[in-house]
C-alpha cells in the first residue's frame, strides 16, 4: 500500500481513472497534509463537485488517510520542510518511511529526495507502467491515452520523459 502525493490523485481523477489506484495497489495512504491540499483545490474551483465525489468515495472505500506518527518520522517531517518541500510532500515522505512502503508522485525534488531515504519511487508514468504491467490496462496505446488526457489537463511530464515512458510502455506490451 503506497502513499500518494496528491498529483496522481488529481490527475486520474480528473480523466475519470482514479480507480486505477485502488487496480494497481489495492489501498493507497494519503496524509492530510494531501487530503488539505484536495480541499484547497475544491475551494479554488479547480475540481469539479463530480471530481471531489470520487475522491471521497474512494477515501470511504480504499484511500487511507493518516499521518506520520513515530518521532522519527514527524523530526523527518520537519527536516523535510525546512529544506524547502511542501507540507505535501514533507508527510507523505515521511509516511511513506515509516511505513516503508512506496513513495507516488511527479515532483522531481519529492521524488529525489524519497530516494535519499531509501524510499521506493513511483512517477506518475511509473504507476501507469505498474497499471499495463497488471493488465489493467489494455495495451500501451490505452496507455498513450491516458497519458496524454493527463498531459492535457496539466499534468507536468517533459517531451523527454513522455516518449521514454512510452517506449516501456511497448517494451510491457
Amino acid at each position: 500500500m503506497p502513499v500518494s502525493n496528491t498529483t496522481p490523485i488529481i490527475y486520474l481523477v480528473k480523466i475519470k481513472r482514479l480507480n486505477l489506484l485502488e487496480h494497481i495497489y489495492r489501498r493507497v495512504y494519503v496524509c492530510s497534509a494531501v487530503w488539505q491540499d484536495i480541499i484547497h483545490l475544491q475551494t479554488r474551483g479547480l475540481l469539479s463537485p463530480d471530481e471531489i465525489f470520487s475522491i471521497s468515495r474512494a477515501h470511504q472505500k480504499w484511500i487511507i488517510l493518516q499521518d506520520p506518527k513515530e518521532k522519527e518520522s514527524t523530526e523527518l517531517k520537519d527536516s523535510l520542510i525546512d529544506r524547502g518541500l511542501g507540507l505535501g510532500e514533507a508527510h507523505s515522505i515521511a509516511l511513506a518511511k515509516e511505513l516503508k512502503t512506496i513513495f507516488l508522485a511527479n515532483d522531481r525534488q519529492a521524488i529525489e529526495v524519497a530516494k535519499e531515504y531509501g524510499i521506493e519511487t513511483r512517477w506518475f508514468t511509473e504507476i501507469l507502467h505498474d497499471a499495463l504491467k497488471a493488465s489493467h490496462m489494455k495495451s500501451a496505446e490505452e496507455y498513450v491515452q491516458i497519458l496524454d488526457a493527463c498531459i492535457k489537463k496539466g499534468l507536468y511530464v517533459s517531451k523527454r520523459q513522455r516518449e521514454r515512458a512510452i517506449r516501456q510502455a511497448f517494451s510491457i506490451s
